[in-house]
């Protein structure tokens, strides 16, 4: 999954908004939780609560795609997405795109004014997470 959409707060009622929404919710996390609750090793507590959904599936090598599917599941779920961000206790969403990046480690990215129209008016930031990769271990794979 390449492009999760990501909403959160201190005083979101994630498991309300969950059962109420047309939106399919991938994953949910809660304030005061543990963040990894299987991890012997890892035990951080979630300082907010949110929920993530999927806007799209496609590689982190297919940033072009992971656009499109973006700018269509903002357009087919506006509206949802729009209840989404001024649901109660909601503080910020964001579309976070992970992208691979080969050696050197320098690459550009541009986002067309569609999705940053559409993004912009539900009052959904953009992000992009970018992954060093290396060619050779790519190629074994």
């Amino acid at each position: 999954m390449s492009c999760i959409l990501r909403a959160y707060g201190d005083n979101f009622d994630v498991n309300s908004f969950a059962a109420a929404t047309g939106l399919v919710i991938d994953s949910l996390w809660v304030k005061g939780e543990m963040r990894f609750p299987g991890s012997a090793t890892i035990q951080t507590i979630n300082d907010s609560s949110g929920v993530r959904a999927v806007a799209s599936e496609a590689e982190f090598s297919e940033l072009p795609r992971q656009i499109e599917d973006t700018t269509e599941f903002l357009r087919k779920h506006h509206d949802a997405i729009g209840k989404l961000t001024s649901y109660p206790g909601v503080e910020g969403a964001v579309l976070d795109f992970g992208v691979d990046i080969y050696p050197p480690g320098w690459a550009s990215f541009t986002f067309p004014p569609e999705l940053l129209s559409l993004a912009g008016s539900l009052g959904v930031s953009l992000c992009l997470s970018v992954y060093p990769t290396e060619r050779e271990r790519d190629a074994d794979a």
